[in-house]
């Protein structure tokens, strides 16, 4: 019962930077030192917990017996990762480039159909989180909640009349359908393991082409090593206490 309240107040924390992430960010002053403690949160998930996970897995995804091209990517899940990466690189490249109007709306909607997907994804894995790692989901809501408050703010800023109410809507739908779906249907280890990491992707794309070019010199890079390295030390914490 303990952990799905903690997966509930994960699922919260997400909500909460779709829906609000412009009066969490309205204040100029505080907006960039908490994008930079975000992001720093985002990336020690995902270079602390997520990648140390996908390595510890591998040996369980080298047991099972899936076919020649599944057997290789369950033996690679960090080319999941790559893809994860690229997909989000990709699609930013196409928008970035805006060749017409035509074609960067069309780039744009590609990117916020992937968001939904991503979203989806990211709900249904925050259910699934007291099933299958031993952390509490609310750690896992919250570098979702920092990722996804540093992810609105790049696209708002890119595409002012786009992203509005409507965007984050289908993100809080998608992200609530995703958990709810999880209660009804369970994924195997191995689903799983590769769904984190193409998050995991995911995260280092919008961290090196989003978040870590706002790094500046002062309050920027404190905020930012200060996000990364609280994180870690609780992740580490937890791991200690898990040891034998």
């Amino acid at each position: 019962m303990v952990a799905y309240a903690s997966s509930l107040g994960g699922l919260l924390l997400i909500l909460a930077a779709h829906l609000f992430y412009r009066r969490i960010l309205s204040e100029p002053r505080s907006a960039a030192l908490l994008l930079n403690i975000s992001a720093g949160i985002a990336m020690a998930y995902a270079f602390v917990d997520v990648f140390p996970h996908l390595a510890r897995k591998q040996s369980a995804l080298e047991s099972l017996d899936l076919g020649p091209f599944a057997t290789y990517l369950t033996h690679h899940v960090y080319l999941v990762a790559l893809f994860g990466f690229c997909v989000y690189v990709v699609l930013r490249v196409f928008k970035a480039a805006e060749v017409d109007r035509a074609h960067s709306r069309l780039a744009y909607r590609g990117l916020v159909l992937t968001m939904c997907l991503y979203a989806l994804f990211i709900g249904y894995m925050l259910a699934e989180q007291p099933l299958f790692r031993p952390e509490p989901a609310l750690l896992f809501g919250l570098a979702m909640g920092a990722h996804f408050l540093g992810l609105n703010h790049s696209l708002s800023e890119e595409t002012k009349i786009h992203h509005g109410s409507t965007i984050r809507f289908l993100l809080v739908v998608c992200t609530t359908v995703g958990w709810l779906t999880g209660f009804f249907y369970t994924i195997s280890a191995t689903v799983y393991a590769l769904a984190f990491a193409y998050i995991a992707g995911g995260i280092v794309a919008v961290g090196a082409i989003s978040d870590l070019p706002r790094v500046r010199a002062g309050r920027d890079l404190l905020g930012f090593l200060v996000g990364a390295g609280s994180y870690s030390i609780v992740l580490l914490l937890l791991e200690a206490l898990r040891a034998p």
